[in-house]
């Protein structure tokens, strides 16, 4: 799944290139803007044999200004809410879109950012 949001990412916003990263990946000395994926854990559901996998995705871009953070949040938002994605063995999901955080200066990373949260539901 991972690979397949990063794929997707990278498709729709040419401006971040291929900085679609693991949290351990990114820091200072990236170029921005970029984007950080952290997946959360299994999250058990109304469904029997079911769990919702909480996916948060964290633009960060230069300290200008919160509109240019807003700016590739709705362009996040538009790529993946709703989005049918494949990986790459062929497991098809959707990510549904639940709501963002608060703006954030990340004073370690020296960017601005928020927090956009996605949630895709698994039977088992």
């Amino acid at each position: 799944m991972r690979d397949a949001i990063r794929d997707r990412l990278v498709q729709k916003l040419p401006e971040v290139g291929n900085r679609v990263m693991e949290p351990f990946m990114a820091g200072p000395t990236v170029e921005k803007p970029y984007i950080v994926i952290v997946f959360g854990g299994d999250v058990g559901t109304n469904i029997r044999e079911g769990f919702d996998i909480p996916i948060r995705v964290w633009p960060y871009v230069d300290k200008t200004k919160f509109g240019n953070v807003d700016a590739i949040a709705n362009k996040i938002r538009s790529a993946l809410m709703g989005r049918t994605l494949v990986t790459e063995d062929g497991y098809v999901f959707r990510l549904r879109y639940t709501g963002s955080g608060d703006d954030y200066y990340d004073p370690e990373w020296q960017a601005l950012t928020k927090r956009l949260d996605f949630v895709t539901e698994v039977i088992r």
